[in-house]
């Protein structure tokens, strides 16, 4: 095994260990995407998602719609993406996710595929019902296994599982088991999140967007519902 990978692998461990022990552990959670995003298989799924025709033209002219303030969105009808999309901002703690942090050389298109998801993550996370919660980021990963091949994501959800197998289902939130086979369904009957204008659409329902997303019945059913959802 060539040095470089060896040195890879256990940074890798030790993001996940930290992970399985405590799945709320941001810096650990942040430091393993990052290392997760030089390997050739996020190269191919950057790849495979730069040829997707309804997110090639959004990658093209490196799309970036306005995002008005809290308070603009708040004014907007309760019912509409952007008002639920600032309560749910709000409540999860008002702090944007930091900047994705990329190699140097990077190239335009691969920038803007990654900055684009961590930009629109708690738009995802509003539009698919799932809440702030570890069950909630399990689903989300999920979401992203099925709909970008994010090998990152696909480690997050392995240390949430295993965590799981460890530690036992949380007594005040769904189990992660049922959360992740959430996230796995939607993932892969919804319409592409990253190839929606989001922007456009602050004022629209939320029912309308996951009607349009072919979503609307399976978060109706979801193991959040009974939560409240989002």
């Amino acid at each position: 095994m060539h040095a470089s990978l060896r040195r890879q692998l256990l940074h890798l461990a030790t993001d996940l260990a930290e992970l399985v022990e405590n799945p709320s552990d941001l810096p650990h959670g942040f430091d393993l995407l990052t290392r997760s995003y030089t390997t050739p298989a996020a190269a191919a799924a950057r790849a495979a998602l730069r040829a997707d025709p309804a997110i090639a033209p959004l990658v093209a002219e490196r799309y970036w719609g306005p995002w008005p303030s809290q308070t603009e969105l708040l004014a907007l009808p309760a019912e509409s993406l952007g008002h639920r999309y600032a309560t749910w901002f709000g409540n999860a703690g008002g702090q944007p996710l930091p900047d994705p942090v990329l190699a140097p050389g990077t190239d335009g298109d691969d920038t803007w595929l990654q900055q684009r998801v961590r930009r629109t993550h708690d738009v995802w996370h509003v539009v698919s019902g799932c809440p702030p919660s570890p069950a909630g980021e399990a689903a989300l990963s999920a979401i992203n296994v099925m709909q970008l091949r994010w090998p990152g994501s696909a480690m997050l959800l392995g240390a949430d599982l295993l965590h799981r197998c460890l530690a036992g289902p949380a007594a005040d939130e769904p189990d992660v088991g049922l959360t992740t086979a959430f996230g796995l369904e939607l993932g892969a009957v919804c319409a592409p999140l990253l190839a929606q204008r989001w922007e456009e659409g602050w004022h629209r329902p939320l029912a309308e967007w996951r009607e349009q997303l072919g979503i609307a019945a399976l978060v109706a059913r979801s193991p959040f519902a009974a939560q409240g959802g989002c």
